[in-house]
Formats: structure tokens, C-alpha cells, sequence
């Protein structure tokens, strides 16, 4: 008899358990989660919702507006890595989709954009706002 009662009792716990797991996903489910950014890089610029920016700086600001969980860093054609290691790092506290693709690809062919706007009359290397030693230093000790 005790161990029908402890058979029941530890039924019923389970059974508590399992509706409070469900009770858990169904209001995490109802919540609408933030969007999804998806970023196409260049050589010399990035292009995010259709709009070239040449400025990781102004980049950050356009992307943490919006407040995504996760973000899509798509590399388009050749001598993108330094913009591409440039925008993980700075998104790093978020999770990344890094992928390299062919100029080609849908996701590079929507962003083309006839020319990149400046964002700023700043001289150097572009895209600008790049901490090259810092992204660096953060890239070798993701990957080693």
C-alpha cells in the first residue's frame, strides 16, 4: 500500500512537472521574438535592409536598434573578410550566422546597391569604424 502511495504521488509530480514545462513554452511561444537581421558585406560596405552603410559604427547603431537575437553576417565576393571579422566582432555578444558566399547568391544580388552612400567624409581604409587590432586579437582567440 506505501508503495502505491509513493507510485502516485511521484505520478503526480511528473504530471505537475510536464504542465508547468508546457505552461512555460506556451508563454515563451506567445512572446514575439525579436527579428532576425540579415547583413550582406562587401569589400568596402555593408548593406543592411537595402541601405549601404560604409560605417560599422553607424552599422552597430541601425542593427541594435532593431534588438535581434540573432544576426546573419553573409559574405559577398572576394576581400570581405576583414568587414566580415569586423561585424562578428562586433556583434559577438549576439548569435552569429557567418556564411561566404558567391556574389551571385540571392541574398548578395538583393543587396547590390549601384553605389555605397558615405556616411561620413572620413579617410582611410573602408568600411570604416574597423579596430582592426582588436578584431585581431578577439579572432585568434575564437579561433585559434
Amino acid at each position: 500500500m506505501k508503495e502505491d502511495s509513493n507510485f502516485r504521488r511521484t505520478i503526480g509530480l511528473v504530471a505537475g512537472a510536464s504542465a508547468l514545462c508546457l505552461a512555460t513554452v506556451g508563454v515563451s511561444a506567445a512572446q514575439t521574438p525579436a527579428p532576425d537581421v540579415s547583413i550582406a558585406v562587401f569589400a568596402e560596405h555593408y548593406v543592411l535592409a537595402g541601405q549601404s552603410i560604409d560605417d560599422l559604427d553607424a552599422l552597430e547603431d541601425a542593427v541594435s536598434a532593431m534588438r535581434p537575437r540573432t544576426v546573419r553576417i553573409d559574405a559577398c565576393g572576394g576581400g570581405t573578410a576583414r568587414a566580415q571579422r569586423a561585424a562578428a566582432h562586433r556583434f559577438r555578444n549576439l548569435y552569429l550566422d557567418l556564411r561566404v558566399v558567391e556574389t551571385s547568391a540571392p541574398s548578395c544580388q538583393a543587396a547590390i546597391t549601384p553605389r555605397a552612400v558615405p556616411v561620413s567624409q572620413r579617410s582611410g581604409q573602408r568600411p570604416f569604424g574597423i579596430y582592426d587590432e582588436a578584431v585581431d586579437r578577439w579572432w585568434n582567440n575564437v579561433m585559434p
